[in-house]
């Protein structure tokens, strides 16, 4: 199963491969900046609740991104199947 799943990935064509290594791009930094944002946040307090609410919906974007690339890329490669 591994080695099929290695092969499908490695034949992806190149906008659908495009967009999954954006999307990864995307979303890495996306947690970086969440990350970054709590380290110099300090402690939570009234003044960096909005800090710590970025934070978090930064945290959780990615995982919509990605989604939206997987989408993406199956149906880039449907249509080029065609």
């Amino acid at each position: 199963m591994t080695v099929k799943l290695l092969r499908r990935i490695l034949a992806m064509s190149p906008p659908a491969w495009e967009i999954t290594l954006r999307s990864l791009q995307l979303s890495c930094v996306m947690l970086f900046c969440s990350w970054m944002l709590l380290a110099c946040a300090g402690t939570y307090s009234i003044e960096t609740n909005y800090v710590y609410q970025l934070a978090y919906e930064l945290a959780r974007l990615p995982q919509a991104v990605l989604l939206a690339a997987v989408i993406a890329g199956a149906v880039i490669e449907e249509n080029q199947a065609l």
